[in-house]
């Protein structure tokens, strides 16, 4: 009984308003996805390449131009009305990413594709945080990001614990092909919901 209120007082119940509960579906689904593979990137890259210079590299450029981007897109990001579109673009893109990594055919395709993904991200981080923060609340916004944030690192976790038996069981083109239907799903749930719920 003790344990049940330490329990409750270090982790206050939060009800979510039911645009915060879509918005952490569909970006903790995301999560997952993604984290499915960033733990064996370096691996899968290493026998597109052999080179473990050209893997560091490959990886930097997906980090760098989402971060240039992002600063870039921002501003335009502003004035576009319904944001939570952008998210589903992001979702659309990152489904195309996934895809090619399926059918990665050269050191190129795969500069191409991390080039890809940093746009996709660079759309969709700061859709996301814009789109969420617009339904928090003043007085409850800590726990509200507290869920999205907890929610999120319990997949990153799960993930990778799951990644690594699906690659060994079936290999990366069925995981990336099942990565790329999610992303490509998530972004359509996203762009049919009525406006007003986002």
């Amino acid at each position: 009984m003790n344990f049940i209120r330490i329990i409750a007082c270090a982790f206050p119940p939060r009800k979510l308003n039911k645009s915060l509960r879509i918005l952490v579906f569909v970006n903790t689904a995301m999560v997952f996805v993604v984290s499915m593979f960033s733990p064996f990137y370096a691996i899968y890259a290493e026998k597109i390449n052999g080179n473990l210079a050209a893997v560091g590299f490959s990886w930097a450029v997906f980090p760098i131009v989402a971060g240039i981007l992002t600063f870039l897109f921002s501003r335009w990001q502003m004035k576009v009305k319904e944001q939570e579109l952008l998210l589903a673009v992001s979702y659309f893109i990152r489904g195309a990413v996934f895809l090619s990594y399926a059918f990665m055919g050269s050191f190129a395709q795969l500069i191409f594709t991390q080039i890809l993904w940093g746009i996709g991200a660079a759309l969709g981080t700061p859709a996301f945080d814009a789109t969420y923060s617009a339904h928090t609340s003043r007085e409850g916004s800590i726990a509200e990001w507290g869920q999205w944030e907890g929610m999120a690192s319990m997949a990153t976790g799960l993930a990778a614990l799951a990644s690594g038996i699906i690659i060994e069981s079936v290999g990366y083109t069925w995981l990336f092909a099942s990565m790329s239907a999610v992303s490509v799903f998530l972004g359509i749930y996203i762009w049919r919901l009525p406006r007003e719920l986002l």
